[in-house]
Parts: C-alpha cells; structure tokens; sequence
C-alpha cells in the first residue's frame, strides 16, 4: 500500500497500473511508495539481474556518504540535488542539516509523482532551508535560475547528480547538460555523480527490455 493513501488522492495524470522507474527504484530500497506494478517490474528486473537490488542501496549509500564529506570535510552549506526521485532515508539535507544545520539544500524534479511527495523533501532544521524547483534537468537555466532563489550561486555549491543520468539516452546530451551546470558554479564547487553501467552482457539484456 503506497503512503500515498488511496487511490482517489492520486492526480489523474499519474497511472499506477504502469510501473514507474521512480517507484521501482524506491521498491529495491525498501521504501513505501510503491504499487503491485512497481513491485512486480522491481521483481522481473530483480530475477534476470540479481545485483540490481545491491546498485541501488550502493548509489544511496555514496550519496550519504559523499555529502557527509561535503558538509563535514570540505564546510559545503549549499546543495543543489538534481532529479531528486522519490524520498527515501538519508535524502540530502537529512545527512547535511544533520553536521550542518544551516545548510541550504534545492532539489530538482519534473516528475508529477515526486511532486506529490514533495513535503518529505521540504522539511528543514530552523537554521537551514529547503526548495523545491519543478523543471526538467535537461533545462538548466530553469534549474539554476530556480535554485538562485534559494542558493547564493556567488559561494560554493555541491551539485549532485544521483543514478539520473540513465534518463538522458544520448552521451553527448548527458554530457552537455552537467558541463552547463558545472560552468555555472563558482570556484570551490564540488559535483557529487553516480551513475551505473551495464558491465555484463546479462546486466545489458535486462535493462533493455526494462
């Protein structure tokens, strides 16, 4: 049962008879915000590719682990978190507010379904702040003009990119958009990405015919 409640609180546009990367994604975590769709994607990718499971509790896992670093070693106070994806534990200004409880964290998505989730991602400690940009990644200048309201891109910014890029199909478009993001941020920046790769033939076969 999603914690969503019922289904007459969903927006029309969104279908939960078709499984969603999003909520598959929040599925392999252990998350609740999932349908019998979701879960039975989750557990057909899961049969073919039994390591998938393991990917996506290691990408959360670096993301704890890299903006641990960025607040606590490298004295980062601004993150902007692009393609956010459903809320889970240990989002991004969970782990920064909990070193730095100042720390200003945007995140970004275009995603309706995370949208409705959006109030688990603004909670904030009294010091810091959270925001939310609804605009496609892909639009940078939407998503820094949009994050300039919240962030001072005048200081030093922690970009992070977490297991999103697998949306952009074409490399150079991927590629094209984290460099125009990049190019925006001030000296003393960091960029936190993770992306996986189909490294094995098996791995490949299944993620095409997800």
């Amino acid at each position: 049962m999603s914690t969503t409640g019922n289904r007459a609180e969903l927006p029309a546009q969104i279908d939960t008879s078709v499984a969603h990367s999003a909520r598959v994604w929040n599925y392999w975590l252990g998350g609740k915000d999932n349908f019998p769709a979701d879960r039975a994607a989750g557990d057909a990718y899961r049969e073919k590719y039994p390591l998938i499971e393991t990917f996506a509790k290691e990408s959360r896992d670096f993301l704890r682990r890299t903006v641990t670093y960025l607040a606590r070693d490298a004295g980062i106070r601004q993150f902007l978190d692009v393609g956010a994806g459903l809320p889970t534990a240990n989002n991004t200004h969970e782990v920064a507010q909990r070193i730095a409880p100042d720390s200003k964290i945007v995140y970004v998505d275009h995603d309706p379904l995370v949208l409705l989730h959006v109030h688990a991602l603004l909670t904030s400690s009294p010091e810091g702040a959270t925001a939310y940009v609804e605009a496609d990644m892909r639009d940078t200048e939407a998503v820094l003009d949009g994050a300039a309201k919240t962030l001072d891109l005048d200081e030093p910014v922690a970009l992070v990119i977490s297991a999103v890029l697998g949306h952009i199909v074409d490399w150079d478009d991927a590629l094209s958009l984290v460099r125009r993001l990049v190019e925006r941020l001030p000296s003393g920046s960091y960029l936190s990405l993770s992306h996986s790769t189909a490294s094995d033939e098996a791995h490949r076969a299944v993620q095409d015919e997800y």
